[in-house]
């Protein structure tokens, strides 16, 4: 019996998919880090986004649930979310 490879175990598209990202607190890096993951997903439901602040304020943590089409789809979003200067870390 062989075991299973990682690419076995991976994603199956389409499928829900929560990009997180960390952001200097602020309307404006808020709303940068949903036009870039907009450029390349849709998220439509109010749930889709679930921001939360850090215990001391100066960050939040902006969590958007997008409909995941492709691998390649999810790179181009992380990609672009990156590149702001207000995100100081994905997962």
């Amino acid at each position: 019996m062989t075991g299973k490879t990682s690419e076995d175990r991976g994603l199956q598209f389409p499928c829900d998919y929560p990009i997180k990202v960390m952001v200097r607190t602020g309307a404006e890096a808020r709303q940068a880090v949903l036009r870039a993951v907009a450029l390349h997903a849709r998220f439509d439901r109010y749930d889709d986004v679930r921001v939360r602040p850090s215990r001391n304020g100066r960050f939040e943590s902006i969590t958007v649930t997008i409909q995941a089409a492709s691998r390649a789809q999810l790179e181009a979003v992380y990609e672009e979310v990156r590149a702001l200067d207000a995100v100081v870390m994905t997962l």
